[in-house]
């Protein structure tokens, strides 16, 4: 006997034609231009279901970076899981970062507005910026232990990581960058620069 599928909550397909609202309308228009009142005639729901789901426009931004980014974690996660044990922890974090920026290269006209938006442009405190936070600070944390690297201010240098991905967008758009560009100089300045101290 074949099973009826469950018909989704009303409040969840709401929610779906906002979240899909709004993206298109922040890939069409940017961010800064686009309003609550047209995210809901876009999505084609009322003000009052709008603002039953979502108080602001950072706080529909972040919910749209956690989904975007989901991709980039699991991907992220498995090769955490599943990659050589003899692989140093700085070459794991290495390779994460190729991961995040390479996953950036494809969406960077809009997904880094958004995800400034998201913390009410404080792009650091994002979903997808705690999230690589975390992942930094576990791999540095190890190479520490594992004695890789020595006399390194863990918390700084990820703060310092993060700051340099933070601008990933201004780098390939406005300065023209290349990803090969930025990925190498993020090795020399940290990885090389960290491998350095175990001199």
């Amino acid at each position: 006997m074949n099973e009826i599928p469950e018909k989704k909550p009303r409040k969840e397909i709401t929610k779906r034609k906002i979240l899909n609202a709004a993206k298109e309308l922040f890939i069409q228009k940017g961010v800064e231009s686009v309003n609550m009142h047209q995210i809901a005639l876009t999505a084609k729901v009322g003000q009052a279901s709008l603002y039953r789901q979502y108080n602001k426009l950072s706080d529909i931004c972040a919910d749209i970076v956690r989904e975007e980014c989901q991709v980039l974690i699991d991907d992220t996660q498995y090769y955490l899981s599943n990659t050589n044990e003899n692989l140093s922890s700085l070459d794991k974090l290495y390779q994460v970062i190729i991961k995040f920026v390479s996953y950036l290269e494809f969406r960077v006209d809009w997904i880094c507005e958004v995800t400034r938006a998201s913390t009410n442009y404080r792009p650091i405190q994002s979903p997808l910026y705690q999230w690589m936070r975390k992942i930094c600070t576990e791999l540095l944390l190890e190479a520490v232990e594992k004695g890789e690297i020595t006399d390194v201010d863990v918390p700084f240098t990820v703060e310092a990581i993060l700051g340099t991905l933070n601008n990933v967008d201004e780098q390939l758009l406005h300065q023209g960058y290349t990803i090969k560009r930025i990925l190498e100089g993020i090795e020399n300045i940290y990885f090389k620069g960290l491998r350095k101290s175990t001199n």
